[in-house]
């Protein structure tokens, strides 16, 4: 992935004074493209989960749909507040985060954090089934493979130092993810260039990726152009 510095625009705070520094050039706008939950889409197709396969389709909110699944209520009876450990635990596993990590992310206790993870587990089987394997994998090869079939090689994986060895294992579940969130974020780059190449000079122009979104500038008379743009 990319990154800047002097200043790092990546990593902007979310202060709405210094946020409000950045603006467009005269008769330009600032539009800003991303993938929405691009990891756990990946997630969904790598382990072929049917439950979160399931979310994405319908277009549930995937949050709330697991808050469901793991608790066994309606979608619509979901609170906020249940949403929001769903919200942490989707994300940290994809992370290799267990129960203390949880609590930390929810203020859960240890006892609710570890039920809670067992529960999610029960209803996502074959996520944990693929988080096995893929720790398997890197124990036998020592690297993961991102969706492409890039290697990501995992330093320590077979280390004796325990620590060390816990964070390659993380870092093996994390990385068919991330990996592959960096690889399709730079295939979109080269895609929306070689579109930016055929209209007229300056229309419009990449200026930085953060992650899994692309900010431009853009001339007012092709915003619209330019919004209706897919990759």
């Amino acid at each position: 992935r990319y990154s800047t510095s002097s200043p790092n625009i990546q990593g902007l705070p979310h202060d709405e004074v210094v946020r409000s520094l950045i603006i467009a050039p005269e008769n330009k706008k600032l539009i800003i493209s991303d993938y929405s939950q691009i990891e756990l889409r990946l997630i969904a197709h790598m382990s072929q989960d049917p439950n979160l396969i399931k979310a994405f389709l319908q277009g549930y909110d995937v949050h709330r749909a697991t808050a469901a699944e793991v608790l066994g209520k309606p979608i619509e009876e979901v609170t906020a507040e249940e949403r929001s450990h769903a919200k942490a635990t989707n994300f940290g596993l994809m992370y290799g985060m267990g129960a203390f990590g949880l609590t930390k992310q929810t203020h859960m206790s240890m006892k609710e954090a570890k039920v809670y993870i067992e529960r999610y587990f029960l209803k996502y089987p074959t996520i944990k089934n693929y988080m096995e394997q893929t720790k398997q994998f890197a124990h036998e090869h020592g690297y993961v493979l991102a969706f492409n079939g890039r290697k990501i090689t995992i330093a320590n994986i077979n280390s004796s130092n325990t620590m060390l060895l816990k964070a390659a294992e993380r870092a093996a579940i994390n990385a068919p993810m991330q990996g592959s969130a960096a690889d399709i974020i730079k295939k979109a780059m080269i895609t929306i260039q070689q579109w930016i190449d055929t209209l007229p000079k300056d229309s419009i122009k990449m200026t930085v990726q953060v992650h899994d979104e692309l900010l431009f500038e853009v001339k007012e008379e092709f915003e619209a152009e330019a919004k209706k743009f897919e990759t």
